[in-house]
């Protein structure tokens, strides 16, 4: 047979092979692999790149990392090239509802088809390489994969990069030539893997900083900034420091939040966030601050920045979903601080109560007890659907030991503990939901399907 009509076979045997596979198969599938494979070196994730077919030089790649805030900036830069009229293809984690969320293009996330037509190209190379002794790429590499392949099948121009876990050492990394890399505000989580010390996870996230190309981050920890300052040193990279020096909040409310710009390209230009918390402004800078070093002209375009900007939508980060109830999901300490600052200055006419749930890996102790000292009226507990769960008896016992003057009540089922909540709001209580993303993007699964009914 010759090679034409062997690879035409091989083309129809493959095509029969994949009509077995169906969306929820696809994704089962990507669940499974924690079980059987974990985390490789960043030369691991280069060779499949290669297999394939991605080539990053074809497209203006930006850099993420941090602890808290790089979902965020990663939206504003996506809705910001998008209005540009740049195909833009956006990489985030982790997602709060479907596999989807995590690659999207032009804003848009992938559809069921496209999600496994991917997803069946990446298992088809990774069967290939496994037969050559390459071992199978982690739940978090292969996404990844998925995510390049699509950037690069679809012609993305711009590609926006938000790293997993730390940075040095996460997937993404694996990226040689970004345009800009940033860095968002660095606190304590994941200690486990990234160190014990702000210094520490600081010098994990500064690891994605590129010899030559320069690195945007939020400077007012005065370790973090000295720990980014000497790795762009010594990556001879152009360090631009961001802190709150550099902006002033005018007005904000319930809704938004308007503030001004105190030095640089957009010196006293002013712009409006569709955010109700402060952090989201030093995130808005970042995203301005790195513009100038990915396209001047869309920099220059001051009407489009802020339309821009104005329009931006980012679910489960002070999330206004109806009249009344808020989702967040701020997780960990650095989180939960900003989380207890927007609460305590959101003007309510009622009452405040919270939703909350929270995970045993992070500082569920540091949690409760900021959230405790609020001036909240009732705290709703429930247990999030997850092995990495905190006890409902835990969480309870916690915040009782913490002598919170807030009445509580525990329902270990999610849907009847926030339809308890609901029940108790008046139409001028509110009621924000806090202390995990497994709680939000549970709460939206059922909202999505029904079993939540969300009050007018």
């Amino acid at each position: 047979m010759d090679r034409g009509k062997k690879g035409d076979v091989q083309k129809i045997m493959k095509s029969i092979f994949y009509t077995e596979w169906s969306y929820d198969e696809a994704v089962k599938y990507i669940e499974e692999i924690p079980r059987f494979t974990e985390k490789h070196p960043l030369s691991h994730t280069k060779v499949f790149l290669r297999e394939i077919g991605v080539d990053e030089s074809k497209m203006k790649i930006i850099h993420v990392a941090g602890t808290n805030g790089k979902g965020s900036v990663c939206a504003m830069l996506s809705n910001i090239l998008v209005k540009a009229g740049k195909n833009t293809g956006l990489f985030t984690s982790p997602h709060l509802v479907t596999h989807n969320e995590r690659i999207r293009i032009n804003n848009q996330q992938i559809d069921d088809d496209e999600f496994l037509t991917i997803f069946l190209k990446v298992k088809d190379t990774v069967d290939a390489m496994e037969k050559q002794g390459y071992s199978h790429p982690s739940y978090f590499e292969f996404l990844f994969l998925m995510a390049m392949h699509e950037f690069q099948i679809k012609k993305m121009e711009c590609v926006i990069l938000e790293t997993g876990l730390g940075g040095r050492l996460d997937a993404t990394n694996c990226i040689e030539h970004p345009v800009v890399t940033i860095i968002t505000q660095v606190g304590l989580d994941h200690m486990e893997y990234l160190g014990d010390t702000v210094s520490k996870i600081a010098n994990e996230k500064a690891g994605i900083i590129k010899k030559h190309v320069p690195v945007i981050y939020w400077a007012q920890d005065e370790d973090v900034r000295n720990v980014i300052v000497k790795n762009a040193h010594e990556k001879m990279a152009k360090n631009i420091p961001v802190c709150k020096k550099d902006y002033k909040i005018i007005t904000k409310n319930n809704k938004s939040i308007d503030f001004s710009v105190g030095n640089g390209y957009y010196l006293n230009e002013m712009f409006r966030l569709p955010f109700i918390s402060e952090y989201q402004v030093q995130n808005a800078m970042l995203v301005l601050a790195g513009l100038e070093y990915i396209d001047c002209e869309i920099a220059k375009d001051l009407e489009l920045v802020s339309d821009a900007l104005q329009s931006v939508r980012w679910e489960g980060r002070m999330e206004i979903v109806c009249p009344g109830v808020i989702f967040d999901g701020a997780h960990n300490g650095p989180g939960i601080d900003e989380f207890v600052k927007t609460f305590t200055e959101y003007k309510c006419e009622g009452k405040k109560s919270i939703l909350f749930s929270v995970v045993k890996d992070k500082d569920y102790d540091y949690m409760v007890n900021m959230v405790a000292k609020t001036d909240v009226d009732r705290i709703y507990i429930t247990q999030i659907d997850s092995y990495r769960a905190l006890s409902l008896e835990q969480i309870e016992k916690d915040f009782r030991e913490k002598n919170c003057n807030a009445q509580i009540i525990a329902d270990k089922d999610v849907v009847l503990a926030f339809s308890k909540a609901i029940a108790g709001n008046s139409e001028k209580d509110v009621l924000f939901c806090v202390g995990s993303l497994y709680l939000i993007g549970e709460l939206k699964t059922h909202i999505a399907s029904g079993d939540i009914v969300l009050p007018r």
